[in-house]
């Protein structure tokens, strides 16, 4: 199976996105990701700009608004980083991203697949990987809150690290759709080979200089690198 792309989108202004979505769409991504939380002005404006442009695209869109402590852009209001995130399913984003730490998570995923939206549930660490046998129970936990795509990203200090995301895939993909891989310059492997190995999708930036992520490469050197293992055409 041709490994998915997910490519991750940010601005400062709601005006950039129609462009960027469609340089996006244009570089072969199979999923985009609009992240509200690098905005220089209101979101909801945002997302009413966005409002008919999210049913035109030829690809699923995730929406999401990072709270801060889990690789936000900017510090927010937690009541309102939420509402935006329902105005957001009310859009007709195909999925919706919240996080598993979120307040009343079980209500938010609810009203997500309410509105016709799916909730992906996603749970970052900044400083480590995990044991596998703790990372095994994070995705078990964003299942029981209801996930549809279990994320769970973490940081590569060892190139083990690596192997730890790969192995999670491989013992848990067959029965949900997760993504995780390991972040910074150490866990390119993983960022690379997770979707090759179970994962549901992995990321990349529209191009160098606008990642979302430490460790992330663009959508055209990440195709170029699947290219030459041989698994994209």
């Amino acid at each position: 199976m041709k490994p998915r792309i997910c490519v991750s989108l940010r601005a400062e202004r709601p005006t950039d996105y129609p462009q960027l979505i469609q340089r996006a769409e244009d570089a072969g991504a199979d999923l985009i990701e609009i992240r509200l939380d690098y905005l220089s002005v209101d979101p909801f404006s945002a997302l009413e700009n966005l409002k008919n442009f999210v049913g035109e695209t030829s690809v699923p869109m995730i929406v999401t608004n990072r709270v801060y402590e889990q690789g936000g852009g900017r510090r927010q209001n937690e009541d309102e980083r939420i509402q935006i995130l329902m105005q957001a399913a009310e859009v007709g984003f195909e999925y919706v991203d919240v996080e598993l730490t979120t307040s009343s998570i079980d209500l938010i995923v609810d009203k997500i697949r309410n509105c016709g939206s799916k909730p992906l549930i996603s749970f970052h660490i900044f400083d480590r990987t995990p044991s596998i046998k703790e990372m095994k129970g994070l995705i078990r936990s964003e299942l029981e809150a209801g996930a549809a795509v279990c994320k769970l990203i973490t940081l590569a200090k060892s190139l083990n690290d690596n192997f730890k995301c790969l192995r999670l895939l491989e013992d848990m993909s067959e029965s949900a759709r997760i993504v995780c891989f390991a972040m910074g310059r150490k866990g390119l492997i993983s960022r690379v080979l997770s979707p090759v190995c179970g994962g549901y999708f992995t990321f990349a930036s529209l191009i160098e200089g606008r990642e979302t992520a430490p460790g992330q490469i663009s959508v055209n050197e990440l195709k170029m690198l699947y290219e030459k293992l041989g698994v994209y055409d």
